[in-house]
């Protein structure tokens, strides 16, 4: 059961880390890196009812993804919860 929870909590770790370099490295808009991030994750792992949410800080400093889902068990039927969230600071060219 930890292996399954270990492994569908590194997928997730490893989407919410993309799509945040995705937002605030190349500017991609959050609500379409939301929706690919949950269509991505639901096609390509055991990770049921994915959810994917994006913060982008008022200020514009920083970007957190937060990915959570319910990774399989080993019984049928049972299942785990994955919550993984990443933070990355938003990278841009200024003036000064």
């Amino acid at each position: 059961q930890a292996a399954l929870w270990n492994h569908a909590r590194t997928e997730a770790r490893a989407m919410a880390r993309a799509t945040a370099a995705l937002v605030a490295r190349a500017g991609a808009n959050p609500i379409d890196a939301e929706r690919d991030a949950e269509a991505n994750l639901s096609a390509r792992t055991d990770i049921d009812n994915v959810n994917v949410t994006i913060t982008v800080a008022p200020t514009g400093g920083s970007v957190v993804v937060r990915v959570t889902g319910d990774a399989p068990g080993i019984v049928i039927g049972t299942t785990s919860a994955v919550d993984v969230e990443v933070a990355m600071p938003v990278e841009g060219w200024s003036s000064l």
